[in-house]
Protein backbone atom coordinates (compact mmCIF):
# COMPACT_ATOMS: atom_id res chain seq x y z
CA UNK A 1 0.00 0.00 0.00
CA UNK A 2 1.16 3.52 -0.65
CA UNK A 3 2.69 5.39 2.31
CA UNK A 4 0.42 7.61 4.34
CA UNK A 5 0.49 11.37 3.98
CA UNK A 6 2.12 13.30 6.85
CA UNK A 7 -0.40 14.21 9.51
CA UNK A 8 0.94 17.68 10.25
CA UNK A 9 -1.67 19.43 8.11
CA UNK A 10 -4.51 17.44 9.69
CA UNK A 11 -3.77 18.27 13.31
CA UNK A 12 -6.56 20.17 15.03
CA UNK A 13 -4.78 22.53 17.30
CA UNK A 14 -5.91 25.18 19.52
CA UNK A 15 -5.14 29.95 19.24
CA UNK A 16 -5.67 32.83 21.44
CA UNK A 17 -7.46 35.85 20.05
CA UNK A 18 -5.34 38.95 19.78
CA UNK A 19 -5.65 41.50 22.54
CA UNK A 20 -7.81 44.51 21.86
CA UNK A 21 -5.87 47.53 20.81
CA UNK A 22 -2.92 45.47 19.60
CA UNK A 23 -1.11 46.53 16.47
CA UNK A 24 -2.59 45.34 13.21
CA UNK A 25 -1.30 41.96 12.06
CA UNK A 26 0.99 41.95 9.09
CA UNK A 27 -0.67 40.91 5.83
CA UNK A 28 -0.12 37.29 4.90
CA UNK A 29 2.28 36.54 2.07
CA UNK A 30 2.13 33.64 -0.32
CA UNK A 31 3.97 30.51 0.95
CA UNK A 32 5.24 32.24 4.13
CA UNK A 33 5.44 31.17 7.74
CA UNK A 34 2.20 31.19 9.76
CA UNK A 35 0.74 34.65 10.05
CA UNK A 36 -2.21 36.30 11.79
CA UNK A 37 -5.04 37.93 9.85
CA UNK A 38 -8.34 39.53 10.78
CA UNK A 39 -11.37 37.26 10.96
CA UNK A 40 -13.43 39.46 8.65
CA UNK A 41 -10.91 38.88 5.86
CA UNK A 42 -11.32 35.06 5.94
CA UNK A 43 -14.04 32.75 4.68
CA UNK A 44 -14.51 28.99 4.87
CA UNK A 45 -14.11 26.83 1.79
CA UNK A 46 -17.33 27.17 -0.28
CA UNK A 47 -16.94 23.52 -1.36
CA UNK A 48 -16.75 22.20 2.18
CA UNK A 49 -19.64 19.68 2.41
CA UNK A 50 -20.31 20.87 5.97
CA UNK A 51 -22.14 24.18 6.23
CA UNK A 52 -21.90 26.69 9.05
CA UNK A 53 -25.08 25.20 10.55
CA UNK A 54 -23.23 21.88 10.98
CA UNK A 55 -20.70 23.37 13.42
CA UNK A 56 -22.66 23.25 16.68
CA UNK A 57 -22.18 22.09 20.24
CA UNK A 58 -24.31 19.06 19.39
CA UNK A 59 -21.11 17.67 17.84
CA UNK A 60 -19.06 16.42 20.80
CA UNK A 61 -15.73 16.68 18.94
CA UNK A 62 -16.44 20.25 17.85
CA UNK A 63 -17.58 21.17 21.36
CA UNK A 64 -14.33 19.81 22.81
CA UNK A 65 -12.25 21.63 20.20
CA UNK A 66 -13.97 24.93 20.97
CA UNK A 67 -13.44 24.44 24.71
CA UNK A 68 -9.77 23.68 24.08
CA UNK A 69 -9.31 26.77 21.92
CA UNK A 70 -11.03 28.91 24.55
CA UNK A 71 -8.68 27.54 27.19
CA UNK A 72 -5.27 27.39 25.49
CA UNK A 73 -5.66 29.20 22.18
CA UNK A 74 -4.81 28.21 18.61
CA UNK A 75 -1.68 26.07 18.54
CA UNK A 76 -1.97 24.94 14.92
CA UNK A 77 -2.55 27.39 12.05
CA UNK A 78 -5.21 26.65 9.45
CA UNK A 79 -4.15 26.15 5.84
CA UNK A 80 -5.52 28.87 3.57
CA UNK A 81 -5.23 30.17 0.01
CA UNK A 82 -5.31 33.74 -1.17
CA UNK A 83 -8.47 34.86 -2.91
CA UNK A 84 -6.66 35.16 -6.24
CA UNK A 85 -5.12 31.67 -6.10
CA UNK A 86 -8.43 30.07 -5.09
CA UNK A 87 -10.40 31.75 -7.87
CA UNK A 88 -7.86 30.64 -10.47
CA UNK A 89 -9.02 27.05 -9.94
CA UNK A 90 -12.54 27.73 -8.62
CA UNK A 91 -13.74 30.81 -10.56
CA UNK A 92 -17.40 29.87 -10.08
CA UNK A 93 -17.20 30.87 -6.40
CA UNK A 94 -16.27 34.52 -6.91
CA UNK A 95 -19.61 35.87 -5.69
CA UNK A 96 -19.63 33.62 -2.61
CA UNK A 97 -16.26 34.92 -1.43
CA UNK A 98 -17.59 38.46 -1.04
CA UNK A 99 -14.77 40.71 0.20
CA UNK A 100 -12.79 37.87 1.80
CA UNK A 101 -9.09 37.83 1.01
CA UNK A 102 -8.34 34.34 2.33
CA UNK A 103 -10.10 30.98 1.93
CA UNK A 104 -9.64 28.30 4.60
CA UNK A 105 -8.83 24.96 2.94
CA UNK A 106 -7.79 22.83 5.93
CA UNK A 107 -8.91 23.82 9.40
CA UNK A 108 -12.55 24.79 8.85
CA UNK A 109 -13.46 23.44 12.29
CA UNK A 110 -10.89 25.70 13.92
CA UNK A 111 -12.13 28.63 11.85
CA UNK A 112 -15.77 28.13 12.84
CA UNK A 113 -14.82 27.59 16.48
CA UNK A 114 -12.90 30.88 16.44
CA UNK A 115 -15.92 32.66 14.93
CA UNK A 116 -18.23 31.29 17.59
CA UNK A 117 -15.77 32.34 20.31
CA UNK A 118 -15.86 35.89 18.99
CA UNK A 119 -12.22 36.08 18.00
CA UNK A 120 -11.12 38.98 15.85
CA UNK A 121 -7.88 37.39 14.61
CA UNK A 122 -6.91 33.97 13.34
CA UNK A 123 -3.63 32.31 12.41
CA UNK A 124 -3.19 30.83 8.94
CA UNK A 125 -0.47 29.31 6.79
CA UNK A 126 -0.87 30.36 3.15
CA UNK A 127 -0.40 27.60 0.57
CA UNK A 128 -1.34 28.94 -2.82
CA UNK A 129 0.46 26.02 -4.46
CA UNK A 130 -2.58 23.88 -3.64
CA UNK A 131 -4.26 25.60 -6.58
CA UNK A 132 -1.66 25.07 -9.30
CA UNK A 133 -3.41 24.78 -12.65
CA UNK A 134 -1.54 21.58 -13.55
CA UNK A 135 -2.16 19.88 -10.20
CA UNK A 136 -5.14 21.35 -8.35
CA UNK A 137 -5.15 19.91 -4.82
CA UNK A 138 -8.05 21.89 -3.40
CA UNK A 139 -10.43 18.95 -3.80
CA UNK A 140 -7.89 16.63 -2.18
CA UNK A 141 -7.73 18.97 0.79
CA UNK A 142 -11.53 18.91 1.16
CA UNK A 143 -11.59 15.11 0.96
CA UNK A 144 -8.70 14.64 3.39
CA UNK A 145 -10.12 16.98 6.02
CA UNK A 146 -13.58 15.41 5.92
CA UNK A 147 -12.90 11.72 5.17
CA UNK A 148 -10.50 11.34 8.07
CA UNK A 149 -13.06 12.93 10.39
CA UNK A 150 -16.01 10.97 8.97
CA UNK A 151 -17.72 14.30 8.29
CA UNK A 152 -18.42 14.08 4.57
CA UNK A 153 -21.69 12.57 3.29
CA UNK A 154 -20.76 9.28 1.54
CA UNK A 155 -22.30 10.12 -1.85
CA UNK A 156 -20.68 13.57 -1.87
CA UNK A 157 -17.40 11.87 -1.02
CA UNK A 158 -17.85 9.51 -3.98
CA UNK A 159 -18.33 12.50 -6.30
CA UNK A 160 -15.13 14.11 -5.01
CA UNK A 161 -13.21 10.85 -5.45
CA UNK A 162 -14.52 10.41 -9.00
CA UNK A 163 -13.24 13.87 -9.94
CA UNK A 164 -9.87 12.95 -8.48
CA UNK A 165 -9.74 9.67 -10.44
CA UNK A 166 -10.49 11.57 -13.64
CA UNK A 167 -7.70 14.01 -12.84
CA UNK A 168 -5.03 11.54 -11.67
CA UNK A 169 -5.86 8.53 -13.82
CA UNK A 170 -6.32 5.66 -11.36
CA UNK A 171 -7.85 4.65 -8.06
CA UNK A 172 -4.42 3.66 -6.76
CA UNK A 173 -3.05 7.19 -7.24
CA UNK A 174 -6.09 8.70 -5.55
CA UNK A 175 -5.76 6.28 -2.63
CA UNK A 176 -2.13 7.33 -2.19
CA UNK A 177 -3.02 11.03 -2.22
CA UNK A 178 -5.73 10.76 0.43
CA UNK A 179 -4.03 8.16 2.63
CA UNK A 180 -6.61 5.39 2.12
CA UNK A 181 -6.53 1.94 0.53
CA UNK A 182 -7.51 1.31 -3.10
CA UNK A 183 -10.32 -0.93 -1.84
CA UNK A 184 -11.73 1.99 0.16
CA UNK A 185 -11.75 4.22 -2.94
CA UNK A 186 -13.32 1.49 -5.10
CA UNK A 187 -16.10 0.82 -2.60
CA UNK A 188 -16.95 4.50 -2.27
CA UNK A 189 -17.04 4.98 -6.04
CA UNK A 190 -19.58 2.14 -6.27
CA UNK A 191 -22.10 4.47 -4.59
CA UNK A 192 -22.29 6.46 -7.83
CA UNK A 193 -24.24 3.53 -9.31
CA UNK A 194 -27.09 3.94 -6.82
CA UNK A 195 -30.54 4.95 -8.00
CA UNK A 196 -30.95 8.74 -7.54
CA UNK A 197 -33.68 8.19 -4.93
CA UNK A 198 -31.20 6.35 -2.69
CA UNK A 199 -28.53 9.02 -2.52
CA UNK A 200 -30.15 10.97 0.32
CA UNK A 201 -30.96 7.67 2.03
CA UNK A 202 -27.24 6.94 2.23
CA UNK A 203 -26.15 10.47 3.16
CA UNK A 204 -28.72 10.64 5.97
CA UNK A 205 -27.53 7.26 7.30
CA UNK A 206 -30.87 5.50 6.92
CA UNK A 207 -28.84 2.53 5.71
CA UNK A 208 -25.23 1.68 6.44
CA UNK A 209 -22.60 2.69 3.91
CA UNK A 210 -21.33 -0.88 3.59
CA UNK A 211 -24.85 -2.05 2.82
CA UNK A 212 -25.27 0.73 0.27
CA UNK A 213 -22.02 -0.27 -1.43
CA UNK A 214 -23.38 -3.81 -1.89
CA UNK A 215 -26.73 -2.54 -3.16
CA UNK A 216 -24.91 -0.33 -5.67
CA UNK A 217 -23.53 -3.44 -7.39
CA UNK A 218 -27.06 -4.44 -8.42
CA UNK A 219 -27.87 -3.24 -11.94
CA UNK A 220 -31.65 -2.86 -11.66
CA UNK A 221 -32.60 0.45 -9.94
CA UNK A 222 -35.98 -0.93 -8.87
CA UNK A 223 -34.33 -3.90 -7.20
CA UNK A 224 -31.91 -1.52 -5.49
CA UNK A 225 -34.81 0.49 -4.07
CA UNK A 226 -36.65 -2.63 -2.93
CA UNK A 227 -33.62 -3.97 -1.05
CA UNK A 228 -32.93 -0.55 0.48
CA UNK A 229 -36.54 -0.30 1.67
CA UNK A 230 -36.22 -3.70 3.33
CA UNK A 231 -32.97 -2.66 5.03
CA UNK A 232 -34.63 0.49 6.36
CA UNK A 233 -37.56 -1.56 7.66
CA UNK A 234 -35.25 -4.01 9.44
CA UNK A 235 -33.25 -1.16 10.96
CA UNK A 236 -36.42 0.22 12.55
CA UNK A 237 -37.38 -3.08 14.17
CA UNK A 238 -36.74 -3.23 17.94
CA UNK A 239 -33.65 -5.22 18.78
CA UNK A 240 -34.14 -8.30 20.97
CA UNK A 241 -32.10 -8.16 24.22
CA UNK A 242 -28.96 -10.27 24.07
CA UNK A 243 -28.72 -13.21 26.47
CA UNK A 244 -25.80 -13.17 28.86
CA UNK A 245 -23.36 -16.02 28.36
CA UNK A 246 -22.91 -18.59 31.14
CA UNK A 247 -19.33 -19.25 30.03
CA UNK A 248 -16.75 -17.40 32.18
CA UNK A 249 -14.58 -14.86 30.40
CA UNK A 250 -11.01 -15.80 29.65
CA UNK A 251 -8.26 -14.58 31.95
CA UNK A 252 -7.04 -11.18 30.71
CA UNK A 253 -3.56 -10.97 29.27
CA UNK A 254 -1.12 -9.45 31.75
CA UNK A 255 0.70 -6.55 30.13
CA UNK A 256 2.97 -3.95 31.75
CA UNK A 257 1.42 -1.20 29.61
CA UNK A 258 -2.06 -1.41 31.17
CA UNK A 259 -1.79 -4.06 33.91
CA UNK A 260 0.51 -2.78 36.63
CA UNK A 261 -0.36 -5.42 39.22
CA UNK A 262 1.96 -8.32 39.98
CA UNK A 263 1.70 -11.69 41.71
CA UNK A 264 1.99 -11.44 45.53
CA UNK A 265 5.39 -12.46 46.85
CA UNK A 266 5.60 -15.39 49.30
CA UNK A 267 5.88 -14.40 52.95
CA UNK A 268 9.35 -14.56 54.41
CA UNK A 269 10.43 -16.91 57.10
CA UNK A 270 9.03 -20.24 56.05
CA UNK A 271 7.97 -22.58 53.33
CA UNK A 272 4.96 -21.79 51.25
CA UNK A 273 2.03 -24.13 51.84
CA UNK A 274 -0.19 -24.85 48.87
CA UNK A 275 -3.84 -25.19 49.78
CA UNK A 276 -6.14 -26.67 47.17
CA UNK A 277 -9.61 -25.19 46.78
CA UNK A 278 -12.65 -27.44 46.92
CA UNK A 279 -13.56 -28.72 43.52
CA UNK A 280 -16.45 -26.96 41.81
CA UNK A 281 -19.03 -28.62 39.61
CA UNK A 282 -18.44 -28.01 35.91
CA UNK A 283 -20.44 -25.26 34.28
CA UNK A 284 -23.17 -26.71 32.12
CA UNK A 285 -23.04 -25.34 28.59
CA UNK A 286 -26.15 -26.05 26.52
CA UNK A 287 -25.72 -28.10 23.38
CA UNK A 288 -25.75 -26.01 20.20
CA UNK A 289 -29.06 -25.97 18.42
CA UNK A 290 -29.42 -27.23 14.91
CA UNK A 291 -31.11 -24.09 13.64
CA UNK A 292 -29.33 -22.20 10.90
CA UNK A 293 -26.79 -19.62 11.99
CA UNK A 294 -27.75 -15.98 11.41
CA UNK A 295 -26.61 -14.54 8.13
CA UNK A 296 -23.40 -12.56 8.41
CA UNK A 297 -22.30 -9.98 5.89
CA UNK A 298 -19.53 -11.46 3.78
CA UNK A 299 -16.56 -9.10 3.99
CA UNK A 300 -13.21 -9.73 2.38
CA UNK A 301 -10.72 -9.39 5.23
CA UNK A 302 -7.53 -7.69 3.93
CA UNK A 303 -5.09 -9.38 6.31
CA UNK A 304 -2.16 -8.25 4.17
CA UNK A 305 -3.08 -4.57 4.48
CA UNK A 306 -3.21 -3.12 7.99
CA UNK A 307 -4.71 0.20 6.92
CA UNK A 308 -7.47 -1.47 4.92
CA UNK A 309 -8.14 -3.88 7.78
CA UNK A 310 -8.63 -0.94 10.13
CA UNK A 311 -11.04 0.64 7.62
CA UNK A 312 -13.16 -2.52 7.70
CA UNK A 313 -13.09 -2.80 11.50
CA UNK A 314 -13.70 0.92 12.08
CA UNK A 315 -16.83 0.92 9.94
CA UNK A 316 -18.19 -2.27 11.54
CA UNK A 317 -17.67 -1.43 15.22
CA UNK A 318 -19.80 0.85 17.35
CA UNK A 319 -18.00 3.36 19.64
CA UNK A 320 -17.94 1.00 22.65
CA UNK A 321 -16.48 -1.89 20.65
CA UNK A 322 -14.05 0.46 18.90
CA UNK A 323 -12.76 1.47 22.34
CA UNK A 324 -12.44 -2.19 23.36
CA UNK A 325 -10.61 -2.89 20.08
CA UNK A 326 -8.05 -0.14 20.73
CA UNK A 327 -7.55 -0.99 24.41
CA UNK A 328 -7.06 -4.66 23.56
CA UNK A 329 -4.08 -3.69 21.40
CA UNK A 330 -2.33 -2.25 24.47
CA UNK A 331 -3.23 -5.34 26.50
CA UNK A 332 -1.76 -7.63 23.85
CA UNK A 333 1.45 -5.65 23.33
CA UNK A 334 4.52 -6.62 25.31
CA UNK A 335 5.27 -3.20 26.75
CA UNK A 336 5.89 0.48 26.09
CA UNK A 337 8.85 -0.17 23.78
CA UNK A 338 6.70 -2.46 21.62
CA UNK A 339 4.00 0.21 21.39
CA UNK A 340 6.60 2.80 20.34
CA UNK A 341 7.94 0.44 17.67
CA UNK A 342 4.44 -0.18 16.31
CA UNK A 343 3.59 3.52 16.30
CA UNK A 344 6.89 4.42 14.64
CA UNK A 345 6.42 1.93 11.78
CA UNK A 346 8.09 3.27 8.65
CA UNK A 347 6.78 6.84 8.83
CA UNK A 348 9.17 9.76 8.42
CA UNK A 349 10.32 12.15 11.15
CA UNK A 350 7.73 14.81 10.29
CA UNK A 351 4.89 12.30 10.57
CA UNK A 352 6.34 10.96 13.85
CA UNK A 353 6.42 14.48 15.29
CA UNK A 354 2.80 15.02 14.26
CA UNK A 355 1.76 11.67 15.74
CA UNK A 356 3.57 12.51 18.99
CA UNK A 357 1.68 15.81 19.17
CA UNK A 358 -1.62 13.98 18.68
CA UNK A 359 -0.77 11.49 21.43
CA UNK A 360 0.14 14.33 23.79
CA UNK A 361 -3.31 15.81 23.27
CA UNK A 362 -4.88 12.38 23.75
CA UNK A 363 -2.97 12.02 27.03
CA UNK A 364 -4.14 15.44 28.23
CA UNK A 365 -7.72 14.59 27.33
CA UNK A 366 -7.60 11.29 29.21
CA UNK A 367 -6.27 12.99 32.34
CA UNK A 368 -9.07 15.54 32.34
CA UNK A 369 -11.47 12.87 33.61
CA UNK A 370 -9.28 11.84 36.54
Amino acid sequence: MAPKKPWSDLLEGPGKPGAKGATAPEPAKTETQPTTVYMHTIIGNPENPRTEADYTDDDADFRELKASMKSVGQLQPAVAMSREAFLRVKPEHGARLGDAQWVVILGNRRFHAAKQLGWTKFEIRVRDRLGKEDDDKVDEAVVIENIHRKNIPPYKEAEFLQRMVERHGSQEKVAERIGKSQMYVSNRLALLNLAPELRDVVDTKQIKVKTAEKIAKIQDPEEQKAIAAEEIRKAKEPKAPRKRSTVPESTPVQNPVLNSGSEPAPTSGGAVTTVSEPSKPPIMVPEPRTTAAPEIDAVEIPWHDGAALMDVAFDKLDPAQRSAFILRYFQRSSGVEAVIADMRGNIDSQARASLAAILQRVSAGLLQDT
